[in-house]
């Protein structure tokens, strides 16, 4: 694990003052570090983009990470960005000395008839996924009070099965940020392939083009002891009337299994890995909305990820459409669409506005991304990295054009192979 000092975002004088500000905020005493301001919690969030880690972890984890350091750091009064990154590197040594425990985590799943089926599994990077129609004894957990929250009901809703995930970690935080980011991953590419060229001409509130989402409540053990006494993990956007409409029966589901296992097992070793992830989890929180401006908002996100650089300051909606064209048989139909989207995602992100009726134009994106996301899965081990994906799409999407290119490539090359040999010097 290394990590360093990194200003693509973050100048010294940014850090600087992040580090002043904190100072003057907190008070060190006999009792330990206490807050004067009540900014604190901003100033952990954004103090993981000053430093980069590698291998990367995830933002969660960071925000753990440097908080911890920063605090550390407070109380020695070294308020520096080398201060921090010693302090970190420590923090970090000694957490991954910590051996390996067994995590598990359960949640509803959204499929009728699971107990007349049977069951499937699905992997992705340590974290390993079944489904169940009903939940090992040690597993089960009745209805009880969490204090601050209320009452908790682990069997609802009524009727539907289970999918249990499990990793092997040495922190909780971590552990459940992989089952849940590994969960978002296998339900975007089950409900991708389970929407693969369907189309459906009625929509309305409550309606979702996925049918498979988060269960309302996530249940987290650790070596089999459950850990959901002072703590929940929950799905802030369940709705238990909107969860009851039109589920799908896991025959359904279980068609798609297989080809959900082949994407899974494609992407663990491609080279455009994080790209692609990055996009299926954007493309998953689509398929849940059931507001379509929220959902066209999330394709096209996803649609970003696949098209426009990692490190652009910002997206460019031209740069996406004319990149999103190059495999469309019909571009100029599909360039008036995409730009006609375009603006309606510029319009709900700047003022709000759009409406709830946008069932049509979400399919058609919906639709095209799904045939990209898919293609890229499977026709992209021979790309490098992102940035050859793009120097390929980028390329002119005329024939006639591209035969010119490579003719004058070809005369380019050609210098190569008939320049003279380099002089030896020799007189």
């Amino acid at each position: 694990m290394k990590i360093s000092r990194s200003k693509k975002y973050v100048t010294d004088q940014m850090l600087g003052a992040l580090l002043r500000e904190f100072e003057a905020g907190t008070d060190i005493s006999s009792g330990g570090l206490s807050y004067k301001h009540y900014d604190f919690n901003e100033l952990y969030e954004i103090l993981p983009d000053a430093f980069a880690v590698k291998p990367a972890v995830s933002r969660s984890e960071a925000i753990g990470l440097f908080s911890k350091a920063l605090r550390k750091c407070r109380h020695a009064g070294t308020m520096t960005a080398e201060a921090l990154i010693k302090e970190a590197s420590a923090i970090q040594h000694k957490e991954l000395a910590v051996p390996l425990v067994s995590f598990t985590m359960w949640t509803k799943f959204r499929a009728r008839s699971m107990a007349h089926a049977k069951g499937f599994r699905l992997e992705w990077r340590g974290v390993k996924l079944r489904s169940a129609a009903h939940l090992p004894k040690w597993l089960r957990r009745s209805e009880y009070l969490l204090n601050g929250v209320g009452r908790i009901y682990p069997d609802r809703p009524h009727f539907y099965g289970h999918v249990i995930l499990s990793c092997d970690d040495r922190n909780e935080d971590r552990a459940v940020d992989r089952m849940m980011d590994a969960l978002q991953l296998m339900l975007g590419l089950l409900n991708m392939y389970e929407t693969w060229r369907r189309h459906t001409h009625w929509g309305g509130r409550d309606w979702t083009e996925g049918k498979l989402w988060l269960g309302p409540n996530q249940f987290v053990f650790r070596k089999k002891q459950f850990r959901g006494e002072e703590r929940i993990w929950y799905n802030p956007d369940y709705d238990a009337e909107a969860w009851e409409r039109n589920p799908p029966d896991v025959k359904r589901v279980l068609q798609v299994v297989p080809r959900a296992k082949k994407a899974l097992a494609a992407l663990d070793a491609h080279p455009l890995r994080d790209m692609l992830v990055r996009a299926v989890m954007l493309f998953q929180d689509g398929f849940a909305s059931r507001d379509s401006s929220q959902r066209l908002l999330r394709y096209w996100s996803a649609l970003e990820q696949l098209y426009v650089e990692a490190d652009a300051k910002n997206g460019s909606n031209e740069k996406v459409i004319e990149r999103s064209l190059f495999g469309e048989l019909e571009p100029e139909l599909s360039r008036w669409k995409l730009a006609h989207i375009a603006r309606l995602r510029n319009d709900y992100v700047h003022a709000g506005a759009s409406g709830d009726d946008l069932h049509d134009l979400c399919q058609f994106l919906r639709e095209l991304l799904a045939r990209h996301i898919n293609h890229w899965i499977f026709c992209g081990h021979d790309l490098p990295d992102h940035m050859a994906l793009l120097q390929l799409v980028k390329l002119p999407g005329d024939k006639a054009q591209l035969e010119q290119l490579r003719a004058m490539i070809d005369r380019r090359l050609g210098y190569f192979r008939d320049a003279p040999p380099p002089s030896d010097g020799a007189g």
